[in-house]
């Protein structure tokens, strides 16, 4: 629970509240609609528990979308399904640290002019603490984790025996109320907004290999005692949340309302702001650790970057670590740390993920011919709700920001086929023709480029020479002075005759271009032969030195990497450092 968990139940902190505030924007009147849609949404929990703990029978190695989707629906679908959740993932980290700093807010409500600069900390600290290879365990999550748990329950508990949830007779509250105004689409979009409150239930699918032994069972009963939890603390609260009158506001988060309004400020009021700010931090955490597995596997089947695949030296994934962080904390920064605005980000990728998940596995029991027609039957249906959920989400939260993430999730899609179809064109152009061949010398040419006779240049043509006896040096002169003066200066100091000194005259006061072109001949009169250009480097003591020197070495060797057949080299001088 404390490990795969989090994630699902902390989003009971901003689940209500996000359907709240779309529906007050109708009115107070407007607030009963809570009550339908959070039994639509618990619906929706039940039939994403039925199907996952078919997932969890299904994959008992972990069966997250990616792999379901890889393994039924083809290459294609396996890539959106990724690209959703780490989607899914960064927005996990983001909403999760806005809704903490929220959270602690509502209690200290001095901090509110600073509420962006502490949602980016946050996920500044936790990035340097993943970076540090902290493991997860049940001692550290736990306590944040149960006393959430119990807290939320305590307050629908004390609502319930206050009888402030039975204020309204059952026949008043029946009839929907008339609310002048409030259309269908105001609706959908408190639907699609509340319905984030069932991300990361999929979590346990993903962790099965964790529940040890008889990891099935086991995985499959948490299923559904998370499944029991989420819907009784998620329903609890928003039937408490209407019952005490509760009007979402800029200033307090509709759980610290609710616990003002069932406790007062006292004790209960502000341990609740830190342990929702607790298992909120827990959430995010699960992200850090899941983002970089998931683009490690995606990595290893070649649709990321190969550098997403290593582990750095204290046995983390460090890139993707540092990717999840950097995202999370430029989303924060674009949307000012607000909850509200993250919020129509979130659903899409989530349910997408439900979707490929639940159609995946319909069609592995169709294949396998497993019978289970009830379950197929449930998990259609699922796949039809999650399905409307990404349309509705679309369609209702295109203009608040769901427009990003129905433009980034191609884009990843696209760049994931682009990536791979590298990687196999590179597999095959470094593929040997045939095992016979062997490796062969042949003849080098050493270029070095100098500004004049000094002992940077005398160092770089020391080391040409110990690799070649074909060695040209070569000078850039602007003017007939310049040009007679570097001839006479090689003349005067007479290097190894076996050295050819090449003068190129630049009439527009340009190195790297005459340089360029110069090689370009050399290597169409060389044939063969490799084409090596050293070019000499300062090495400094100092970091803003650097910014003093080097500069045509640079430019050099930013084009002429790109060249077929030409070896470049830095060839280091290091000075004193003052």
């Amino acid at each position: 629970m404390p490990l795969l968990c989090p994630d699902a139940l902390s989003s009971v902190a901003y689940g209500t509240q996000a359907i709240l505030v779309v529906l007050a924007s109708a009115g107070t009147l407007a607030l009963w609609y809570s009550l339908p849609i959070s039994a639509m949404i618990v619906l929706l929990l039940t039939v994403l528990v039925i199907s996952y703990r078919q997932v969890i029978t299904a994959y008992p190695g972990g069966g997250g979308a990616y792999v379901v989707g890889r393994e039924t629906l083809g290459p294609v679908a396996s890539l959106v399904a990724g690209a959703s959740l780490l989607i899914d993932y960064t927005l996990n980290i983001a909403v999760s640290a806005a809704a903490g700093v929220a959270a602690v807010i509502a209690a200290l409500p001095a901090l509110l002019a600073w509420r962006v600069e502490l949602c980016v900390l946050v996920v500044v600290l936790m990035t340097a603490v993943n970076l540090r290879g902290t493991r997860e365990s049940s001692l550290t999550f736990g306590p944040p984790t149960y006393l959430f748990i119990a807290m939320v329950l305590i307050m629908i508990a004390v609502a319930f025996f206050q009888g402030k949830m039975f204020a309204h007779p059952a026949h008043a509250l029946l009839p929907a109320p008339v609310v002048p105004g409030l259309a269908l689409f105001v609706v959908l979009r408190a639907f699609s907004s509340g319905s984030t409150a069932l991300t990361g239930i999929e979590a346990i699918s993903n962790g099965v290999p964790l529940f040890k032994p008889d990891s099935v069972i086991r995985a499959r009963t948490t299923m559904v005692v998370l499944g029991l939890l989420l819907g009784v603390m998620f329903l609890g609260t928003s039937l408490a949340a209407f019952s005490y009158g509760i009007v979402p506001n800029a200033q307090s988060t509709v759980l610290q309302q609710l616990a003002a309004a069932i406790f007062g400020q006292g004790v209960f009021f502000y341990l609740l702001a830190f342990v929702t700010m607790g298992i909120l931090m827990v959430s995010a955490n699960t992200s850090f650790a899941g983002f970089p597995q998931l683009a490690s596997l995606m990595a290893r089947d070649g649709w990321m970057p190969r550098m997403f695949a290593s582990r750095g030296d204290r046995l983390v994934y460090q890139n993707g670590i540092l990717v999840i962080g950097l995202a999370a904390a430029l989303l924060l920064l674009i949307f000012q740390g607000s909850v509200i605005r993250l919020i129509p980000l979130f659903a899409i990728g989530v349910y997408i993920g439900f979707t490929i998940t639940q159609v995946g596995l319909i069609k592995k029991n169709l294949s396998e011919r497993s019978g289970k027609w009830l379950v197929m039957v449930a998990m259609a249906g699922g796949a039809l709700l999650t399905a409307t959920v990404v349309v509705v989400a679309l369609a209702t939260k295109f203009l608040e920001g769901a427009w990003i993430v129905a433009l980034i999730l191609p884009l990843m899609v696209i760049a994931f086929l682009r990536i791979q179809r590298h990687y196999k064109a590179m597999s095959q152009e470094l593929r040997l023709p045939d095992s016979e061949v062997r490796p062969s010398g042949k003849a080098v040419v050493a270029v070095v480029p100098f500004s004049g006779i000094s002992r940077i240049s005398q160092s770089s043509l020391s080391y040409a020479l110990s690799i070649s006896a074909n060695v040209v040096a070569v000078n850039v002169s602007f003017t007939d002075q310049a040009e007679a003066a570097i001839r006479d200066a090689w003349q005067a100091w007479a290097p190894d005759p076996s050295i050819r000194l090449v003068v190129l005259r630049s009439p527009y006061r340009s190195v790297t271009g005459p340089v360029l072109a110069y090689i370009d001949r050399l290597q169409e009169e060389f044939g063969e032969g490799h084409v090596l250009v050293l070019i000499p480097e300062f090495v400094v003591g100092k970091w803003w030195q650097y910014l003093l020197h080097n500069q045509i070495g640079l430019l050099l060797q930013a084009n002429l990497v790109f060249r077929k057949d030409i070896v470049v080299a830095m060839v280091p001088f290091r000075l004193s450092g003052r």
